[in-house]
């Protein structure tokens, strides 16, 4: 098989991942209403309003997260967070990391 080949396939693979990917991650957001992501994209804090939509404290989600209330509500005031803790709080208000970041 030649090297030209090989490229070809390898690049028509990354396409289909790369659609698939973009299809979970369409459905991970339909768990959330459109006004919720209204509200994010209206610059409300994504934390915040997910977890309120959740009928979640920040005591549960801390619970849920491991992570710190008093840090979740620094969060929620707009503290910067890393990709981890973006990651954390995502899969406790099951949402796609994207839409808190």
């Amino acid at each position: 098989m030649d090297l030209e080949k090989k490229v070809l396939e390898l690049e028509e693979s990354i396409a289909g991942l790369t659609q698939q990917l973009h299809s979970v991650e369409n459905e991970a957001t339909l768990n959330v209403p459109d006004e919720i992501t209204e509200k994010i994209r209206e610059g409300e804090n994504p934390v915040r309003v997910v977890r309120q939509y959740r009928l979640m404290t920040q005591k549960d989600l801390s619970d849920v997260c491991g992570i710190r209330p008093n840090h979740i509500s620094a969060i929620e005031r707009g503290m910067s967070y890393g990709l981890k803790t973006a990651k954390r709080l995502a899969d406790a208000l099951d949402v796609p990391v994207d839409l808190l970041t």
